[in-house]
């Protein structure tokens, strides 16, 4: 029989080492073990999906904000990250000290977040927004240090929690967190109202018109700031729709948004297709997927080495990612 070991991979009962640890054994021991479960049936590969799934909403609720603004506007925000943290410290200061539910303190943060994204493309997006990428990439990755250093002052950085808890659920052995189940429903939903937002609204095709140019836009009447802000005011919003669903289940500080989702919100736009609403979705569970099983079978924080290889296979192979840009389409 063989049974596995932290520190000598695969050893036999009889106490034969198969594999002998080492750099060989970290490479090939996460795919030998999740072969191993795969067939055993290893009811552990439930969970992982289960809990790869829920994950993988919460990213891409935090990518859905950010692949509109580029599908409109072409520009890339850092402050992405900022706003979230944003949002988890609304939600959590209005339950804490006005008594309100953190479930109803979430669409108020959001909307705090959408002023705070209107104003921050009306006095440092528009002006320049004809420029190269480079200015707005400096512009926002200055405004997410202004939007962090403030949190930081106002809230001190130490970590924040909710403490909430909903129960979880059982399904055939492997438990559903509530709480992460009402992030993994607050994507699809979000998903889908943006998408009816855009197709089914005089101003959502206002909004598609001026991402396929905003020349002829202009041309036919659109006022294409206005638009511009909305759409800028509308990802920022939806992140901070994100950074609310996240503060229900984990602790937060004034850069976990930055640190531990800005970067995975890059990878899944560009998985999914730049300006893509099904894209950000699909991203979001591929590298929720990715995530938990690579985070459970491979050493330390390996898993982050799987995912940016994902994330440059599909740069090298697709560059258009899995579902292209349906912001301009239609």
């Amino acid at each position: 029989m063989i049974v596995r070991t932290f520190d000598q991979g695969f050893v036999d009962t009889a106490g034969g080492v198969l594999l002998q640890s080492g750099f060989l054994n970290r490479m090939v021991e996460p795919i030998q073990n999740l072969i191993t479960d795969v067939v055993a049936l290893d009811p552990v590969l439930l969970q992982l999906l289960i809990f790869g799934v829920l994950l993988g909403g919460v990213y891409a609720l935090a990518a859905l904000g950010m692949t509109i603004i580029f599908g409109v506007m072409d520009v890339i925000n850092f402050a992405h990250g900022a706003y979230m943290a944003v949002a988890m410290y609304v939600v959590w200061w209005v339950s804490s000290n006005a008594g309100i539910s953190p479930f109803i303190a979430i669409p108020l943060a959001t909307g705090v977040v959408f002023l705070l994204g209107m104003v921050t493309h009306v006095a440092l997006i528009e002006p320049i927004i004809d420029r190269e990428a480079q200015s707005h990439l400096l512009v926002t990755f200055a405004a997410a240090l202004i939007i962090e250093s403030v949190l930081q002052i106002v809230f001190q950085p130490d970590p924040r929690s909710l403490d909430i808890s909903l129960g979880r659920s059982e399904v055939l052995g492997a438990g559903i967190p509530h709480i992460q189940l009402v992030a993994l429903l607050l994507a699809v939903t979000a998903v889908v109202a943006v998408w009816l937002f855009l197709y089914r609204t005089r101003l959502g095709r206002a909004i598609r018109a001026t991402a396929d140019s905003r020349e002829d836009a202009q041309f036919v009447g659109i006022n294409v700031p206005r638009i511009n802000s909305l759409t800028f005011g509308l990802g920022a919003g939806l992140a901070g729709l994100a950074g609310g669903a996240v503060a229900l289940f984990r602790l937060f500080d004034p850069f976990v948004g930055t640190e531990q989702y800005l970067a995975l919100a890059f990878v899944i736009v560009v998985l999914g297709g730049l300006g893509s609403l099904y894209g950000a979705l699909a991203g979001g569970f591929i590298i929720g997927i990715v995530h938990n099983f690579s985070a459970f079978y491979m050493h330390g924080s390996s898993y982050d080495i799987v995912i940016m290889m994902i994330f440059i296979v599909v740069l090298l192979v697709k560059p258009e990612g899995l579902f292209g840009s349906e912001v301009t389409n239609e």
